[in-house]
């Protein structure tokens, strides 16, 4: 697998030649990551893409419940990308209105660590 490179905005990056690239198990990271930040109907062409954890909060405040129940949504959401065997030692926090979620990704070519916060 293959990705474009992206700067700390999430923007895309040019490259002058396919060696710039990110490829294995760092291009599996990038590619959950888009995926961890694209909700449903962000994308116009097309709207079902994208996660459902913007409807999950809004159904009330975040418990420690909750949590749990978003945390394994998130690792299903992720065992769903392009590239990943597996999701394993998953930590979540709840701070305030905030949602720490981290875990490690295997892929076919290693494992890495994702970090998603909302």
């Amino acid at each position: 697998m293959k990705m474009r490179p992206v700067d700390s905005s999430g923007d895309v990056l040019p490259i002058l030649n396919t060696n710039e690239m990110l490829s294995d198990a760092p291009a599996v990271a990038l590619l959950v990551e888009s995926r961890l930040n694209l909700f449903a109907g962000d994308w116009w062409e097309n709207p079902d893409w994208g996660s459902e954890i913007l409807k999950m909060l809004q159904e009330g405040r975040l418990t420690e419940a909750d949590a749990q129940a978003l945390s394994t949504y998130l690792a299903d959401y992720v065992r769903e990308t392009k590239g990943v065997k597996d999701v394993m030692d998953i930590m979540f926090s709840v701070n305030g209105t905030g949602f720490r979620w981290e875990c490690t990704v295997i892929t076919e070519y290693g494992s890495v660590i994702v970090t998603y916060q909302i």
